[in-house]
């Protein structure tokens, strides 16, 4: 088991001294990427599909207000239903006066269909090819905080296009990958020295003239829903797996277990595909753990890779003792394809078998798994709902699952309520006058 330098309880205490994170590139975020890691790991992972996206649909996500596609015979009379990501708008009536008149009238937003024609058939080509249910992500996020307005109770499944866009334009995770994925980066050029305790010290030069761009991509993954307790966030550290976490923050009896099962799956699939392949020797990523059927666990899925960075939740660890845990260096450091993993596999099997004497020091690191026990805190997770932070009033979300329908009906009803405070208002001054 890793040994942190910095103790720290079990119960997550933090250590008064936090270790900084070394610098963060760039190229880092990037790798993180989905579609920059999915095509070599795609037998790992859940079906997926990854479509590039035009400067019109970026410019159309960013903007306020929300236009859906008018192509599906599902869809409303309106064309057109106006709201911002956390607050709605009713429409105000035209007045006619000398300054309306001066003022050029903003020509109505194409819906999505119209607006990129080839973009909006290829999302429902993709939707059709992995069987009609979808769950929409982009390079790094996926909209999970937009859930509450989903037509499919309260989950980022979609069946058609509007769903997506319907998802993507009420996140605020979205945003953070539209406009502050690279905020934690150091604008340098780095090299490091590791040093011979894993740490490394790191050297900056001036800024490097070629920067790899940033193409945003939305990723359609096939719809499962899964059981949350059996997501993990696992930690790497110079390419050893330091730390498991389980992501859900509530208590499952059941996965006491399960302990050395979930460890040996995901072990499985960090040595076998991710530990000398990854560009990058820091990282962590999730993983889903489906039931067995001649065994308690299936081989472990990878959802996402993340970058080593202040951003990423470390949940039931604290980043500081996850940046001083005490880790040897790994042989290797750059990259390596498949079959030079299987050659080192090999002769490191050769290498053990003729050495008898070897240490059990000199084997691979065993993670520690941490899962929410009964008496943690976390465990009474129940009153406070995920992303509460970035939902919106009961009536909003009530009348969201309505459809759209619902919505209508909640936008005239606060148009009413508008347009009653305001005559009350004017009774009460023309009562005092």
């Amino acid at each position: 088991m890793p040994i942190s330098t910095n103790a720290q309880s079990s119960s997550g205490t933090p250590s008064s001294t936090t270790p900084q994170f070394p610098p963060i590139t760039r190229d880092h975020i990037l790798n993180c990427s989905y579609d920059s890691w999915f095509p070599k790991y795609r037998a790992s992972c859940i079906k997926s599909r990854i479509i590039p996206l035009s400067p019109e649909f970026i410019d159309y996500i960013r903007e306020d207000g929300i236009v859906l596609a008018d192509d599906d015979g599902a869809e409303p009379e309106d064309d057109e239903w106006q709201s911002a990501p956390s607050t709605f708008r009713p429409p105000v009536e035209e007045v006619d006066s000398e300054s309306d008149s001066d003022e050029e009238e903003e020509p109505p937003r194409l819906p999505p269909n119209q607006r990129f024609p080839g973009l909006h058939q290829t999302i429902k080509d993709k939707i059709t090819e992995l069987g009609g249910a979808v769950a929409p992500k982009l390079n790094w996020t996926a909209p999970k905080d937009a859930a509450w307005i989903s037509p499919h109770q309260n989950t980022i499944k979609c069946t058609s296009p509007n769903d997506i866009y319907l998802l993507l334009k009420s996140s605020n995770f979205i945003t953070f990958d539209l406009e502050h994925a690279f905020d934690d980066c150091t604008p340098a050029t780095i090299s490091s020295t590791a040093g011979t305790n894993g740490s490394n010290s790191f050297h900056f030069s001036a800024s490097d003239t070629t920067t790899t761009p940033f193409k945003p991509v939305l990723v359609l993954r096939s719809y499962f829903n899964p059981h949350t307790a059996m997501e993990f966030r696992c930690f790497v550290k110079n390419r050893n797996l330091i730390a498991i976490t389980q992501r859900d923050l509530n208590y499952y009896e059941f996965l006491k277990t399960l302990r050395a099962d979930i460890v040996g799956r995901i072990a499985q699939l960090f040595n076998n595909k991710l530990r000398y392949t990854f560009p990058d020797a820091n990282f962590a990523f999730d993983v889903y753990i489906p039931e067995g059927e001649d065994e308690p666990l299936s081989r472990a899925r990878l959802i996402d890779i993340n970058a080593w960075a202040p951003h990423t939740d470390a949940l039931l660890f604290e980043w500081g003792e996850l940046l001083s845990w005490d880790v040897p260096l790994s042989a290797v450091l750059g990259v390596v394809n498949l079959d030079e993993v299987h050659d080192m596999r090999r002769s490191v099997n050769a290498k053990t078998s003729s050495d008898e004497g070897e240490s059990e020091e000199d084997e691979d690191l065993e993670p520690e798994l941490r899962l929410v026990e009964k008496e943690d805190p976390a465990a009474f997770n129940f009153s406070s709902p995920q992303y509460s932070a970035h939902k919106l009033p009961r009536d909003v979300v009530d009348a969201s699952l309505a459809g759209e329908g619902g919505m209508r009906d909640f936008a005239r009803k606060w148009r009413e309520m508008v347009e009653y405070r305001e005559n009350v208002a004017d009774w009460e001054m023309n009562d005092k006058d």
